[in-house]
C-alpha cells in the first residue's frame, strides 16, 4: 500500500496520462518504482486500476451497468470489429456476480446505483482483462461501512489468487488493516517502507508529514 498525505491524483497519471499538478511527475515516478518492485517477483503482463473519483472518471453515468462493466475489454466483446451484445451481456453477468453486484438488472443505469455498487462496477470493468497487477487509488472513498467491508473482502480474494494489489489511500486504518507492506509518500517522495508488523501510526505519520524513516 501506498500512504499519502496530499491530494496529487497518482493514479491518474499513471491510467490516464494527466498532469494538472505541479509534482505530477513526481508522484509518476514514485508509482512506477513501486510497479518496479512488483517486476522483480513475477512476470509483468498488464495492469489496471481504479481512479479515485469513480463518477468523474472510472463511470459513465448515463451508461448502463452492461456497457461500463465492459469498457475497457471491448476486443473481447467484439466480432468482425463489431460489438456482440450477446457477448457483452454474458461477460458483464460473470463479472458482476463476481462481484457480487446488488442490481435489480444490468441494464440499469449505474448513476442509479449505490457509491459501493458503483465501486463494484468499476473493479469488475478492469478485472474483465485480467490484470496480474491492480492499482487501487481510494478504492472506499464516499462508500459506506457495509460497502467497504465487501471491497476488502474482494481485494483480499484477488490478492489470495496471485493478483498483486497496490492499495493507494489516505485512511491510515485501511493501510494498516489491508496491507502486507506499506509505503509513504510525502509531496511526492517515498519517505518510509514498513511491513505490516512494524508499522504503527506515529512512524507512519512522521513520514508522512515529511519526516524520513529512522
Amino acid at each position: 500500500s501506498i500512504c499519502r498525505n496530499d491530494n496529487a491524483d497518482l493514479l491518474m497519471i499513471f491510467i490516464h496520462n494527466r498532469h494538472e499538478r505541479t509534482n505530477d511527475s513526481a508522484n509518476f515516478a514514485a508509482c512506477f518504482r513501486c510497479i518496479s518492485m512488483l517486476r522483480k517477483r513475477r512476470t509483468f503482463i498488464g495492469t489496471a486500476g481504479n481512479a479515485p473519483d469513480r463518477k468523474k472518471y472510472g463511470l459513465i453515468l448515463e451508461m448502463d451497468i452492461i456497457k461500463n462493466s465492459t469498457l475497457v475489454a471491448l476486443k473481447r466483446v467484439t466480432n468482425w470489429n463489431m460489438i456482440d451484445h450477446a457477448l457483452e451481456v454474458k461477460y458483464a453477468e460473470e463479472m458482476t456476480k463476481k462481484m457480487k453486484l446488488k442490481a435489480s438488472n444490468l441494464e440499469l443505469k449505474v448513476s442509479q446505483l449505490s457509491g459501493g455498487n458503483q465501486q463494484k462496477v468499476v473493479l469488475s470493468k478492469w478485472l474483465l482483462n485480467n490484470p496480474q497487477v491492480l492499482i487501487l487509488d481510494e478504492p472506499t472513498r464516499g462508500i459506506d461501512v457495509g460497502a467497504k467491508y465487501e471491497i476488502y473482502k474482494i481485494i483480499n480474494e484477488l490478492a489470495s489468487q496471485g493478483v498483486g494489489i497496490v492499495l493507494i489511500s489516505s485512511e491510515l486504518p485501511e493501510v494498516m488493516g489491508m496491507s502486507d507492506r506499506i509505503l509513504v509518500m510525502s509531496e511526492g517522495r517515498i519517505t518510509g517502507e514498513f511491513s505490516r508488523e512494524n508499522a504503527t501510526q506515529e512512524k507512519i505519520m512522521a513520514c508522512a508529514t515529511g519526516g524520513r524513516q529512522k
